[in-house]
């Protein structure tokens, strides 16, 4: 695709190596060749930790441990139920947890130190122990009387007295008996695995098994104290509870008397009762009014309407002395009939009869006249009574509210009483559970197996630890020799790169102070410094690649990859392209490093702006025209990528290659970042459609051996490569190495950049 001849004004672009096979064997007799000339690093190194770990192996003691094993109770046999009040041991991690750390606690510890005298026994006691030993002599203080090092290190005299003297020593042998004391759980199970190490075998055992027994008092000492202490609260809280509910008793009563809420039949209040009554009163009487009222409007109806004879009335019929006086008068009309048969009007007999009638029908009247007013008279004794009743209910009824206002408060203190009396209850209940589980108290731990006393010692294995630190010793001095040799194992001129790759130098671009870097991003301080020795280093490799393409002319497509990741090359690709748009050329950045992608992060591009994937994604639909961010200063358009899971299906396809062919037309000039050659093999596959690859090496970093690879892989895909460049390179230390190159300008001649 392309002519791979370099002008004469660039040296050839690969490097002269011979076939993989001589390189391997190359390799391999350098490394023979650097650990033979360093030799004695490795012997030295050897001998030494040899030697020093013999000196200490024979001054340790050996040690044995013994090793018991205690199972949790996941179940327990309480004769009542009073887990509320002491409860067994949990069989979930964290319980389990807990009693490791009781079984690791100073407490058990102190006692297990009283128990076995531990505080006469020189192994726990340091102050027992004779002074001496071959690491001793190593120790120059030992050699001076003790006043003399009291005197330089300003050791006061002890003022203490025996008790803190006693107390201190056995505070420090306690510290002695846990850091030999080991307690685990093997996973998965309700084990407790217990081990002691010690200078004597049957120590060892004697301590594994003692603190087991310990640990089992312990447990039933403080559950029997806790049921101690629960009887007595349990005691004290009844005898308080008794007093609470005679206390609310008696204020209820006193309530109930103060206020008259005494009780009647069927548990309702007399109050309530009266009411009821007298409202069933009031109903009757009510009727009765009506009754009077209605029988007095008749007799009324009768006198409006003219008839003055009352006697028809049916009230007064109903009068046994009218009915008596109408049974005198029908007779008296009969006489009075039969008489006028025989006689005149003026006859004597009957003047007589007549006289007869005339004196019934006025016993009549009267009779009627008294009825109708004892009518009237029982309509207005019965709307006196309705009125009587009225405003007694009503009496009864403002009593009766002022009553159920005080029920409110009876209540509430009844309810006082029930509650006091339901929680006196329940305490009892716990007393009587507490007190009969006094004498069935149980520990929730038992030993499964008691420790034997060790046959063999566990410290120090002396065979292994020599054969180890002989193999340490042997990779210390092989990590020394590499380390020397990695300290001068990088690029940090022109002449390396042309002597050891035959590649041309194309410039060098300064490292960004620190400072400037926590404040702005490398393509930031290029724009913000136009005149820095920062930029200057992009125009010269600008200037130095215009010659380095096909037929001697400026490449229209230039790739830009490394060896490994973090060398700098996106930033040199990016701050490249803006140095040239800036200059008014039309550039654009293709992000083809699609495994780490970083420009849309670094210069926050948009969403609404088009990736190098959405470029190539499958659709059969009409896609529109992609919008390609441009950068706001530089005016450089960029192409950023997405991570895509094969980027070589990606490159390697037509619409790519049709890609690359149509921006030939539309740009002066597309940089295309490219993953690093020895991380992926994207960069061969992208690089084919370049007119020429400038490489970036990170100064005085990446190793030779791995610039060398990568450039071997480059050649043998037939890559024409431009040259190399020197990224992050520290111009101080630079200087300090005499190098006569675009370095010494960019640091001694400083004052023509403003950084």
């Amino acid at each position: 695709m392309h002519d791979n001849r370099m002008t004469q004004d660039a040296l050839p672009f690969t490097p002269q190596h011979v076939n993989e096979a001589e390189e391997d064997i190359i390799d391999v007799r350098a490394l023979l060749t650097t650990l033979w000339r360093r030799k004695w690093i490795i012997v030295n190194t050897t001998v030494f930790l040899s030697v020093l770990a013999l000196l200490i192996l024979v001054q340790l003691t050996p040690r044995y441990t013994a090793e018991g094993l205690m199972a949790i109770q996941s179940r327990q046999n309480n004769a009542v139920d009073i887990e509320a009040v002491i409860s067994g041991i949990g069989t979930d991690v964290a319980a389990i947890k807990t009693e490791i750390d009781v079984l690791k606690s100073r407490r058990l510890a102190r006692k297990l130190v009283v128990q076995l005298n531990l505080v006469n026994d020189p192994e726990f006691n340091g102050a027992l122990r004779p002074k001496g030993g071959i690491l001793s002599l190593l120790n120059p203080l030992s050699y001076l009387p003790d006043a003399w090092s009291d005197a330089i290190f300003g050791r006061k005299v002890d003022t203490r007295t025996d008790a803190e003297k006693a107390t201190a020593t056995e505070s420090k042998v306690v510290d002695a008996v846990l850091a030999s004391l080991a307690v685990s759980n093997p996973a998965r199970s309700y084990t407790i695995n217990l081990s002691f190490q010690s200078l004597s075998a049957e120590k060892s055992a004697r301590m594994v098994n003692a603190l087991a027994d310990i640990y089992q008092t312990d447990q039933l000492e403080v559950k029997f104290e806790a049921t101690q202490r629960a009887n007595e609260w349990l005691n004290e809280r009844v005898f308080s509870l008794r007093g609470n509910v005679r206390s609310s008793e008696r204020i209820a009563q006193a309530y109930r008397e103060k206020n008259q809420l005494l009780q009647a039949g069927a548990g309702g209040l007399v109050v309530e009762q009266q009411l009821v009554q007298l409202n069933s009163q009031l109903i009757d009487a009510k009727v009765d009014l009506a009754r009077a009222q209605s029988r007095q409007q008749q007799i009324e109806s009768l006198t409006e309407n003219g008839v003055t004879n009352t006697s028809s009335v049916s009230e007064v019929l109903q009068s046994p002395l009218i009915q008596r006086l109408k049974e005198q008068e029908s007779e008296v009309l009969r006489n009075r009939a039969e008489l006028g048969t025989r006689y005149g009007p003026k006859h004597p007999n009957m003047i007589n009869v007549q006289a007869e009638l005339l004196d019934v029908e006025s016993k009549i009247k009267l009779e009627a006249d008294r009825v109708v007013a004892g009518i009237a008279g029982e309509a207005q004794i019965a709307a006196i009574r309705v009125t009587t009743l009225a405003e007694n209910l009503e009496t009864l009824k403002a009593e009766n509210f002022q009553t159920s206002r005080a029920q409110v408060q009876l209540r509430e203190l009844e309810r006082e009483v029930d509650a006091n009396s339901l929680l006196l209850e329940t305490f009892l209940t716990r007393f009587k559970e507490t007190t009969s589980q006094s004498g069935l108290t149980q520990d929730d731990a038992r030993i499964i197996s008691r420790a034997d006393i060790p046959t063999a010692a566990s410290f120090p294995k002396k065979k292994l630890t020599m054969l180890l630190v002989i193999f340490a010793g042997l990779g210390i001095g092989v990590g020394l020799v590499f380390l020397l040799e990695a300290l001068d194992n990088g690029y940090r001129n022109f002449d390396q790169l042309r002597t050891d790759l035959r590649l041309r130098g194309l410039g060098m671009i300064p490292l960004v102070d620190k400072a400037v870097l926590k404040k702005m991003r490398p393509e930031e301080y290029l724009q913000d410094r136009p005149t820095s020795s920062f930029a200057e280093a992009h125009r010269n490799i600008h200037a130095a690649l215009m010659f380095t393409g096909t037929s001697g002319r400026a490449p229209k497509v230039l790739a830009v990859t490394s060896s490994v990741p973090g060398e700098g090359k996106s930033t040199a690709s990016l701050c490249l392209a803006q140095i040239l748009g800036r200059s008014g050329q039309k550039i654009l950045v293709v992000e083809a490093d699609l495994r780490r992608p970083v420009l849309k992060h670094r210069l926050n591009i948009g969403k609404e702006f088009a990736s190098l994937n959405d470029l190539f994604a499958s659709s059969t639909a009409e896609k529109p025209e992609p919008k390609i961010y441009e950068d706001p200063i530089s005016g450089v358009h960029i192409l950023w990528g997405k991570s895509h899971d094969d980027p070589q299906a990606l490159f390697m396809s037509e619409g790519f290659s049709a890609f690359m062919k149509e921006v030939r037309e539309r740009y002066d000039l597309i940089i295309i970042d490219t993953p690093p050659v020895m991380a992926v093999s994207d960069v061969l596959v992208v690089s084919r459609l370049a007119d020429a690859l400038m490489f970036a090496v990170q100064w005085d970093k990446t190793t030779r051996g791995i610039v060398k690879s990568a450039i071997l892989q480059l050649e043998q895909t037939g890559i024409p490569i431009a040259g190399a460049i020197l990224t992050q390179v520290n111009m101080k230390r630079h200087q300090g190495y005499g190098y006569e190159d675009q370095g010494y300008y960019y640091g001694a001649k400083g004052g023509y950049y403003t950084n």
